[in-house]
Formats: C-alpha cells, structure tokens, sequence
C-alpha cells in the first residue's frame, strides 16, 4: 500500500489565462510545461454540467512545484483575494532576487502591497517580503531569506 502523500500541482482560477501566464511566465520566470481544454468529465466534477475549462500547467526552475492556471467558461462571481478573505490563499516563492524581481514586476505594471518588507522577527527577519498582486488579485509572496546569496555570487 502507497501511503506516502506528495505535492502534485496547486490551482488558481483565474478570469484570463494568457494574461495570467504572461505574469507567471515573463513575470516571475516559471515555465509553461503545457495546456488543454477539459472533456465532458469536468462538468461532473465541478458540480457544473456542461461547463468548460481551459488550463495551463506551469512549473518553478527546480520542477518541484507545479501552477496550474485554470479559466473556466462563465464563471461564478469572483471574491477579492487582494483582502486576505478567510478561504484565500497566496503562493509564496523564494530564492530569488527579491529587489530585482520587485522592480521587473513593477516595470511590467503589475502591483504590489508595499515596498519591499525587512522583517524584524519570525523565520525571515533580517530578510526581506513583499506581496505581489496577480492580475486576478491573487497574493504571490516573495521571500528573500536573510542568508540569501545570488548564485551568481556563489
């Protein structure tokens, strides 16, 4: 019997999946592994017959962690995830340039909370964070640990 759980993908509903894409991809740097439209199974596991979807599977440089962008056709009202509402989520990502990826996001339009953060307790202090909003409103957090090197400085 398997009984060890593993990560597979996380999903975020998102209103337009090639702007959505072009956040995550030319934005933040993953990578499209591929995309489908859905068969006539989703309707019944969505609790929505005849509905439609368009995904897209994205993955982070080390292929350990996998997007899935999903549009689905005539959507539900959306809720506002830029509030930090009770049943949200964000996806957070690190090893990265924080400062630098702040300002190519920024440059591109796209928006943040705040400047970027220098936590003065918990498991980031001396680091630094920042919340990015997605186009659909959704937090990417950005964590910089305080012991960070660029392996160009390796």
């Amino acid at each position: 019997m398997h009984t060890a759980i593993r990560h597979h993908h996380t999903a975020l509903h998102v209103a337009d999946l090639e702007r959505s894409a072009r956040f995550y991809v030319e934005g933040l740097g993953l990578t499209r592994l591929n995309e489908w439209t859905s068969g006539p199974y989703v309707g019944e596991l969505y609790g929505r017959p005849i509905v439609k979807v368009k995904a897209m599977m994205l993955t982070a440089g080390d292929g350990t962690f996998h997007l899935e962008l999903v549009q689905v056709e005539d959507p539900p009202p959306a809720v506002d995830p830029s509030e930090a509402q009770p049943g949200t989520a964000h996806l957070a990502f690190t090893d990265i340039d924080l400062r630098e990826v702040y300002a190519r996001m920024t440059k591109l339009g796209y928006r943040a909370l705040s400047e970027p953060v220098a936590p003065t307790s918990g498991p980031v202090a001396g680091g630094l964070l920042i919340y990015l909003l997605d186009p659909d409103g959704n937090r990417v957090e950005l964590i910089q640990p305080p012991d960070w090197r660029s392996s160009e400085n390796s």
